[in-house]
């Protein structure tokens, strides 16, 4: 059957994501699949070269073209498969950027984002009851054809990114599932996932989770979120990143926990077991202030997300902790000398 014609996006942000989802595959054959032939596979789904090399050249449909012919044939719970493995610390800059969220509710907001960047087939939305909040998310049409494996790799996906921000033991299990279409043979694996009640053929796919999650503050203290801020201070401040001076400790922190330092004086001092007064008159001492330490490293994250994320510039803004998105493109402008989605598009060229 001819497929259905899939949006492709030819970004940056896109064509990491297909790279990862074409390496999580490889790695969940090489891992738990040794039965399947790798080229065979690729023969059957009209591809001519080797899917699991890196730069092969394969579009996105050709991925899900991958899937579809292992779900139809050896692997039925290939997407569950692949969806497990979703970590946060593979998401790049996003993953950056959901684990410095404030809350599990701006975390969630990003997720969206980062699912229908991934996934432009997709429609995701969120929304609350008296005791739940609602993710739930659509297939367009042209994503039909693939719309069990999309709707499987979301939630699970999803789930575990959930997991990983909230605080070790809050998020044993989901509320409740549910999903649009029939009960496959392997359903059990889905209520051993999201550990809940899960139940098929029903008008729209969700998942809920308890409405008070939202308010919960992301510590981002495991292993896998100190994996990402180092990734983080390699990526933007690589000559600084094992330095012990007090500059470097000061860019280190704000990248590290921004979301409780708020890029604020008053807020960073305590984090180093000092005043706001000691931190002030030692940073002078050095040569620098607080609030010109604290801009180098909003600026250098804003480029970041500009150039290797698909967040807009009103986002960019909200998640470096400007209540208004005009002081930072004032201060984009400032610093760069255009303004940030004019920065963007030039870069892209």
């Amino acid at each position: 059957m001819k497929d259905h014609s899939i949006e492709q996006d030819r970004s940056m942000p896109a064509r990491d994501t297909l790279q990862r989802q074409l390496q999580t595959l490889d790695r969940v054959l090489q891992a738990e699949c040794h039965y399947v032939d790798r080229e065979a596979l690729g023969h059957w789904c009209g591809l001519n070269r080797p899917w699991w090399l890196p730069n092969s050249g394969l579009a996105q449909v050709d991925y899900w073209r991958l899937l579809r012919q292992l779900q139809a044939n050896e692997v039925p719970n290939i997407a569950l498969r692949i969806a497990r493995r979703s970590r946060i610390e593979d998401l790049g800059v996003m993953g950056y950027a959901l684990m410095a969220s404030s809350s599990l509710e701006q975390g969630l907001t990003l997720a969206i984002n980062l699912a229908q960047q991934s996934y432009p087939y997709l429609r995701v939305a969120m929304e609350t009851d008296r005791d739940h909040v609602l993710l739930s998310c659509q297939v367009l049409p042209q994503g039909k054809d693939f719309e069990r494996l999309l709707l499987e790799e979301w939630m699970v996906s999803l789930w575990g990114y959930i997991q990983a921000l909230l605080p070790e033991g809050v998020a044993a299990c989901a509320s409740y599932a549910m999903l649009s279409y029939s009960e496959p043979t392997y359903h059990w694996q889905y209520q051993q996932t999201l550990g809940c009640r899960v139940v098929f053929d029903q008008a729209r796919t969700l998942l809920a989770i308890p409405k008070q999650w939202l308010y919960i503050a992301i510590e981002g203290r495991s292993e896998g979120a100190q994996h990402i801020y180092q990734e983080q201070i390699q990526r933007l401040m690589p000559e600084q990143a094992l330095s012990v001076d007090l500059i470097s400790q000061v860019k280190r922190l704000l990248i590290e926990r921004s979301s409780e330092c708020r890029y604020q004086l008053e807020s960073t001092a305590p984090l180093m077991h000092l005043s706001a007064r000691t931190l002030r008159r030692r940073l002078s001492e050095v040569g620098v202030s607080f609030r010109e330490l604290s801009l180098q490293v909003r600026m250098e994250l804003a480029k970041d997300y500009l150039l290797n994320s698909q967040l807009s510039a009103q986002e960019v803004a909200y998640q470096l902790g400007y209540s208004q998105a005009n002081n930072f493109y004032r201060a984009f402008k400032n610093f760069y000398g255009s303004p940030p989605e004019q920065y963007r598009i030039s870069a892209i060229r």
